[in-house]
C-alpha cells in the first residue's frame, strides 16, 4: 500500500545521515579502545569479476569488563593495481585513527601471496616507529581459507 503522505529524505540528507551516525559509532569504539590492552585485527580482501578488489577489516579486544568485543570498521573497495601498496596504507590508516598502533596483537590475514610483502612492510614500518613488530609470531593465517585451498585442490 502506497502513503501519499509519507516523506521520504533526499539521497543527500541520508548519506548525512549514514555518515554521521557511523562517525557515532567509529568514535564510541575509539573510546572503548583506550581501556583495552591489546587489539587484534582480520583483514579479508577478495577480487570481483570486474577486477575490483574488496577489502573487509574487523577489530576484536577483549574490553575492561572481559567482555569480547568485534566490529566492522572498514569495509571498502580499490583498483587491483598496487594491491600491496593500497594494503598497507589502509591499515596503517586505521592504526592511525584508531590509536591502536601500541596495541596491535595479531593481525589474521589470508595465505595469499600479496600478504608476504604486506608482512614484511609492515615490520619494516613498525620498526622505524619505534615499534616491535615480528611478522612470524603476530600474523596468523586464516584457517577457513586454508581449509578451502586444501578442499579446492582435492576436488
Amino acid at each position: 500500500m502506497l502513503y501519499s503522505d509519507l516523506q521520504i529524505a533526499h539521497c543527500i540528507k541520508m548519506i548525512i545521515m549514514i555518515l554521521l551516525y557511523y562517525k557515532k559509532i567509529c568514535d564510541k569504539i575509539r573510546l572503548n579502545l583506550t581501556e583495552s590492552q591489546r587489539v587484534s585485527i582480520a583483514l579479508n580482501a577478495w577480487f570481483s569479476f570486474q577486477r575490483v578488489t574488496y577489502l573487509k577489516v574487523l577489530i576484536y579486544w577483549i574490553d575492561v569488563e572481559f567482555q569480547f568485543r568485534e566490529h566492522l570498521i572498514e569495509f571498502t573497495s580499490f583498483n587491483i593495481e598496487h594491491i600491496n601498496h593500497q594494503l598497507m596504507m589502509k591499515l596503517m590508516k586505521i592504526l592511525k585513527n584508531y590509536a591502536i598502533k601500541n596495541k596491535l596483537f595479531k593481525i589474521v590475514i589470508n595465505n595469499a601471496s600479496n600478504n608476504s610483502i604486506l608482512k614484511e612492510k609492515l615490520e619494516k614500518i613498525m620498526s622505524r616507529h619505534e615499534f616491535r613488530w615480528d611478522r612470524t609470531q603476530n600474523f596468523i593465517n586464516c584457517l577457513t581459507y586454508i581449509i578451502n585451498l586444501v578442499t579446492q585442490d582435492f576436488i
